[in-house]
Protein backbone atom coordinates (compact mmCIF):
# COMPACT_ATOMS: atom_id res chain seq x y z
CA UNK A 1 0.00 0.00 0.00
CA UNK A 2 2.89 2.42 0.58
CA UNK A 3 4.69 1.62 -2.69
CA UNK A 4 0.77 2.67 -4.30
CA UNK A 5 0.61 5.72 -2.54
CA UNK A 6 4.16 6.95 -3.71
CA UNK A 7 3.36 6.45 -7.15
CA UNK A 8 0.30 7.83 -6.79
CA UNK A 9 2.15 11.25 -4.74
CA UNK A 10 4.86 10.89 -7.83
CA UNK A 11 1.97 10.99 -10.67
CA UNK A 12 0.23 13.81 -9.05
CA UNK A 13 3.30 15.69 -8.45
CA UNK A 14 3.99 15.23 -12.37
CA UNK A 15 0.24 16.48 -13.08
CA UNK A 16 0.92 19.24 -11.06
CA UNK A 17 4.20 20.49 -12.93
CA UNK A 18 2.86 19.74 -16.12
CA UNK A 19 -0.38 21.32 -15.91
CA UNK A 20 1.36 24.61 -14.53
CA UNK A 21 4.16 24.82 -16.97
CA UNK A 22 6.95 24.08 -14.67
CA UNK A 23 8.47 21.25 -16.34
CA UNK A 24 10.43 22.22 -19.37
CA UNK A 25 12.75 20.62 -21.60
CA UNK A 26 13.38 17.90 -19.04
CA UNK A 27 14.48 14.30 -19.45
CA UNK A 28 10.94 13.05 -19.06
CA UNK A 29 10.23 12.80 -22.61
CA UNK A 30 13.40 12.69 -24.25
CA UNK A 31 17.05 12.87 -23.34
CA UNK A 32 18.53 16.12 -21.45
CA UNK A 33 20.13 18.93 -23.36
CA UNK A 34 23.88 18.86 -23.34
CA UNK A 35 26.22 22.11 -22.42
CA UNK A 36 29.03 22.25 -24.59
CA UNK A 37 31.00 25.06 -23.96
CA UNK A 38 30.66 27.11 -20.37
CA UNK A 39 29.95 30.62 -22.36
CA UNK A 40 26.11 29.34 -21.86
CA UNK A 41 26.32 30.75 -18.72
CA UNK A 42 26.64 34.27 -19.54
CA UNK A 43 25.40 34.10 -22.55
CA UNK A 44 21.94 33.29 -21.60
CA UNK A 45 22.29 35.22 -18.52
CA UNK A 46 20.66 38.55 -19.44
CA UNK A 47 17.74 36.87 -21.78
CA UNK A 48 14.07 38.19 -21.54
CA UNK A 49 12.33 35.89 -18.59
CA UNK A 50 10.10 34.54 -21.57
CA UNK A 51 13.09 32.85 -22.93
CA UNK A 52 15.05 31.78 -19.37
CA UNK A 53 11.93 30.00 -19.28
CA UNK A 54 12.60 27.95 -22.36
CA UNK A 55 15.88 27.28 -21.53
CA UNK A 56 16.45 23.15 -20.39
CA UNK A 57 16.56 22.32 -16.92
CA UNK A 58 18.00 19.33 -17.10
CA UNK A 59 21.35 19.01 -18.82
CA UNK A 60 24.58 17.34 -19.06
CA UNK A 61 27.91 18.28 -19.65
CA UNK A 62 29.75 17.18 -23.12
CA UNK A 63 32.75 14.99 -23.28
CA UNK A 64 34.27 14.98 -26.51
CA UNK A 65 36.07 11.61 -26.38
CA UNK A 66 32.80 10.07 -26.22
CA UNK A 67 30.95 12.49 -28.80
CA UNK A 68 28.60 10.09 -31.70
CA UNK A 69 29.20 10.03 -35.12
CA UNK A 70 25.65 11.59 -35.96
CA UNK A 71 25.48 14.51 -38.58
CA UNK A 72 24.31 16.92 -35.59
CA UNK A 73 27.12 15.68 -33.26
CA UNK A 74 28.70 18.88 -31.46
CA UNK A 75 32.33 17.46 -32.90
CA UNK A 76 30.94 18.41 -36.66
CA UNK A 77 29.78 21.61 -35.95
CA UNK A 78 32.16 23.93 -37.35
CA UNK A 79 32.08 22.11 -40.93
CA UNK A 80 28.10 22.23 -40.71
CA UNK A 81 28.64 26.10 -39.43
CA UNK A 82 30.52 26.64 -42.83
CA UNK A 83 28.60 24.84 -45.26
CA UNK A 84 25.21 24.83 -44.40
CA UNK A 85 24.29 27.67 -42.11
CA UNK A 86 22.86 30.47 -43.42
CA UNK A 87 24.00 34.38 -42.85
CA UNK A 88 20.45 35.91 -43.08
CA UNK A 89 20.70 36.32 -39.36
CA UNK A 90 22.78 39.22 -39.72
CA UNK A 91 20.56 40.46 -41.80
CA UNK A 92 17.84 43.45 -40.97
CA UNK A 93 14.50 44.44 -41.95
CA UNK A 94 13.48 43.28 -45.31
CA UNK A 95 17.05 42.02 -46.22
CA UNK A 96 16.49 39.23 -43.70
CA UNK A 97 13.29 37.67 -45.77
CA UNK A 98 15.41 36.95 -48.93
CA UNK A 99 15.84 33.74 -49.92
CA UNK A 100 18.53 31.34 -48.09
CA UNK A 101 19.85 29.53 -50.93
CA UNK A 102 23.79 30.64 -51.55
CA UNK A 103 24.08 32.59 -47.96
CA UNK A 104 26.99 30.42 -46.94
CA UNK A 105 29.94 31.26 -45.64
CA UNK A 106 31.15 28.38 -48.10
CA UNK A 107 28.91 30.04 -51.25
CA UNK A 108 29.91 33.64 -50.39
CA UNK A 109 33.12 33.95 -48.87
CA UNK A 110 34.70 37.18 -48.21
CA UNK A 111 37.99 38.93 -49.34
CA UNK A 112 41.00 37.03 -47.99
CA UNK A 113 38.55 34.97 -46.04
CA UNK A 114 40.32 31.84 -43.95
CA UNK A 115 38.12 29.06 -42.28
CA UNK A 116 39.93 27.60 -38.67
CA UNK A 117 37.51 24.70 -37.68
CA UNK A 118 37.69 23.60 -34.01
CA UNK A 119 35.15 20.88 -34.02
CA UNK A 120 32.27 22.50 -31.38
CA UNK A 121 33.80 26.43 -32.63
CA UNK A 122 34.33 28.46 -36.11
CA UNK A 123 36.40 31.53 -37.09
CA UNK A 124 36.80 32.81 -39.88
CA UNK A 125 38.94 35.61 -40.54
CA UNK A 126 39.18 37.93 -43.65
CA UNK A 127 41.28 41.22 -44.28
CA UNK A 128 38.64 43.44 -42.29
CA UNK A 129 37.47 41.44 -39.56
CA UNK A 130 37.31 38.35 -37.05
CA UNK A 131 34.23 36.36 -36.55
CA UNK A 132 33.51 33.00 -34.19
CA UNK A 133 30.59 30.73 -33.65
CA UNK A 134 30.82 28.82 -30.60
CA UNK A 135 28.49 25.90 -29.82
CA UNK A 136 27.12 26.58 -26.66
CA UNK A 137 24.76 23.76 -26.24
CA UNK A 138 22.42 21.19 -27.52
CA UNK A 139 19.05 21.37 -27.17
CA UNK A 140 14.94 20.13 -28.00
CA UNK A 141 14.23 24.12 -27.42
CA UNK A 142 10.40 23.28 -28.42
CA UNK A 143 9.89 19.74 -27.73
CA UNK A 144 9.54 18.28 -30.68
CA UNK A 145 11.63 15.86 -30.79
CA UNK A 146 14.18 17.46 -33.01
CA UNK A 147 18.03 18.74 -32.07
CA UNK A 148 18.38 22.59 -31.96
CA UNK A 149 21.58 24.30 -31.21
CA UNK A 150 22.43 27.26 -29.07
CA UNK A 151 25.30 29.39 -30.60
CA UNK A 152 27.13 32.25 -29.51
CA UNK A 153 28.42 34.79 -32.73
CA UNK A 154 31.01 37.22 -32.22
CA UNK A 155 32.33 39.62 -34.46
CA UNK A 156 35.30 41.95 -34.28
CA UNK A 157 36.42 44.25 -36.86
CA UNK A 158 40.22 44.55 -37.33
CA UNK A 159 40.31 48.09 -38.47
CA UNK A 160 37.97 49.96 -35.82
CA UNK A 161 36.50 49.46 -32.63
CA UNK A 162 33.94 48.01 -33.25
CA UNK A 163 32.64 44.51 -32.07
CA UNK A 164 29.12 42.83 -31.58
CA UNK A 165 27.41 39.39 -30.41
CA UNK A 166 24.30 37.70 -31.53
CA UNK A 167 22.90 34.46 -28.94
CA UNK A 168 21.42 32.26 -32.08
CA UNK A 169 18.71 29.52 -31.66
CA UNK A 170 19.37 27.24 -34.67
CA UNK A 171 16.47 24.66 -34.87
CA UNK A 172 16.36 21.16 -36.81
CA UNK A 173 19.69 20.38 -37.25
CA UNK A 174 19.35 17.93 -40.26
CA UNK A 175 21.46 16.85 -43.30
CA UNK A 176 21.41 18.94 -46.71
CA UNK A 177 19.59 21.38 -45.08
CA UNK A 178 20.26 25.04 -45.42
CA UNK A 179 20.24 26.02 -41.53
CA UNK A 180 18.80 29.66 -40.22
CA UNK A 181 19.25 31.39 -36.88
CA UNK A 182 17.08 32.81 -34.69
CA UNK A 183 18.54 35.74 -33.36
CA UNK A 184 17.44 35.28 -29.19
CA UNK A 185 19.26 38.41 -28.17
CA UNK A 186 22.41 41.10 -29.76
CA UNK A 187 24.68 43.32 -28.26
CA UNK A 188 26.36 46.22 -30.44
CA UNK A 189 30.13 48.25 -28.94
CA UNK A 190 31.71 50.89 -30.59
CA UNK A 191 34.79 51.41 -28.20
CA UNK A 192 33.21 51.30 -24.53
CA UNK A 193 30.00 52.53 -25.91
CA UNK A 194 27.86 49.59 -25.87
CA UNK A 195 23.97 48.87 -26.48
CA UNK A 196 22.17 45.81 -25.20
CA UNK A 197 19.03 44.08 -27.33
CA UNK A 198 16.11 41.84 -25.94
CA UNK A 199 12.99 41.77 -26.03
CA UNK A 200 11.08 44.24 -27.70
CA UNK A 201 14.46 46.28 -28.28
CA UNK A 202 15.65 43.64 -29.83
CA UNK A 203 12.94 42.97 -32.57
CA UNK A 204 13.19 47.10 -32.99
CA UNK A 205 16.76 46.52 -33.28
CA UNK A 206 16.37 44.12 -36.38
CA UNK A 207 13.43 45.09 -37.47
CA UNK A 208 11.37 42.26 -37.31
CA UNK A 209 9.80 39.74 -35.16
CA UNK A 210 11.80 36.60 -34.30
CA UNK A 211 9.95 33.77 -34.32
CA UNK A 212 10.85 32.28 -30.79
Amino acid sequence: MLRHNSTLCILFALFVALSTGCIRNTSFFGDPAMLVSPRYFSATQSLPQELQDKLPSDVTYYEPSKASNSYNSPKYFSKIAYNNLSLNFLWTGAQHSLPVDGTTYSAMPSAGQTAVHKETELIISSEFSKETLTLLAVLDWDNTGSTDWLVLYSFKSLVQPETSTRLLLIRDVQPRKILTATVLNASECFGNNCEEYSGYKLSEFLEYQPAY
